[in-house]
């Protein structure tokens, strides 16, 4: 087990989470409920089509903003749910207490961490900042690039013919 200096003089570099699902600006809210089941996160960063970051969905503000009557409203852009001001962010080197400050400033559970040109590194959330306090941290992998790992999701939808195979549910994938 490695040591650690007190949590108050570590950085946002050192619990940021590197490695982060993100979901481009044209896709649905729909698309974004499907991607935090699937692959069980409840923060996914927004990007447009060259990949610059412009906001964070959080899976509180999607639940909130769900219309189950009006069923057009999951087709909309996940841009549509990202916040009105700018987006709060913090630097690599900016303290865990100003991250918390940040948090609580910003009313959310979660901060961006951006580089000086505004592009995302990373993600803090309240659930990184609790682990380092108890001690039971994740292992953040070393950086062996300039940008973190961005990952995409695509659905794939079951053909007409066997999603009506007539057994009424789909088999397996």
């Amino acid at each position: 087990m490695s040591t650690h200096p007190p949590l108050e003089q570590r950085t946002a570099a050192e619990l940021m989470t590197r490695d982060l699902l993100t979901i481009a600006a044209s896709e649905s809210v729909l698309m974004a409920w499907e991607l935090m089941c699937k692959a069980e996160v409840h923060h996914l960063p927004v990007t447009d089509d060259e990949g610059g970051f412009l906001g964070v969905i959080d899976a509180q503000t999607l639940t909130s903003t769900w219309n189950a009557a009006a069923p057009r409203h999951a087709r909309r852009p996940v841009t549509t749910l990202l916040p009105d001001p700018p987006l709060t962010t913090v630097q690599p080197s900016t303290t865990i207490p100003g991250v918390a400050r940040a948090m609580l400033e910003a009313g959310t559970d979660y901060v961006p961490v951006t580089n000086e040109h505004g592009g995302l590194v990373g993600l803090i959330t309240a659930h990184d900042l609790i682990a380092a306090l108890a001690g039971a941290e994740h292992d953040i992998a070393p950086r062996s690039a300039g940008m973190p790992s961005l990952y995409r999701i695509e659905p794939v939808l079951p053909s007409t013919a066997s999603a009506h195979s007539g057994r009424g549910r789909m088999g397996p994938d």
